[in-house]
């Protein structure tokens, strides 16, 4: 229901029209808000229970670029690792699912806040290890939607201006 409400305001609040089409302008901060919707994230990895929690998306419009920073929590045994990391790709529109994704998004910061890991030396190389390799793909936003919103409408392309998530209809 939050999911709806929250593209229900911005659909409303940034459809300009024009002459047979128009677009909508997502911002930074509602971008992140519909992001926020699926945090946290929790999965496994080597042994540790890891929540990503607390997104924020900053748009790069000059360079195509989109990241996305997170909290990080590991635990393993009652201990924990806390850390900021920085996610950063580029916008696509997959028109086949019908959602906005990063693709090439790379690892671009790591910061550890606080640490009470025994022997954690080695999960942090590993982690500082992957800064500049590639992921996976990270899935942004279900542009399906927006199609609730406004069926008979399907994206023509998406691209970043400024500090902004521009889609064209």
């Amino acid at each position: 229901m939050k999911t709806f409400l929250v593209l229900l305001m911005c659909v409303l609040s940034v459809v300009v029209p024009k002459a047979s089409a128009f677009e909508v302008t997502l911002s930074e901060q509602q971008a992140t808000d519909m992001l926020q919707v699926r945090f946290p994230v929790r999965q496994s990895y080597q042994g540790f229970d890891i929540t990503f929690s607390d997104p924020k998306v900053t748009i790069e419009g000059a360079i195509n670029s989109i990241k996305i920073k997170s909290i990080i929590l590991a635990q393993q045994n009652g201990q924990k690792l806390r850390a900021i990391a920085s996610v950063q790709g580029q916008i696509n529109y997959n028109q086949k699912e019908q959602v906005i994704e990063i693709i090439k998004p790379s690892l671009v910061e790591f910061t550890i806040l606080d640490n009470s890991i025994n022997q954690s030396e080695q999960v942090i190389t590993s982690l500082k290890q992957a800064i500049g390799q590639q992921l996976p793909m990270i899935f942004l936003l279900d542009v399906k939607q927006i199609g609730q919103l406004l069926p008979s409408l399907q994206p023509k392309n998406i691209v970043l201006r400024g500090s902004n998530i521009v889609i064209n209809f």
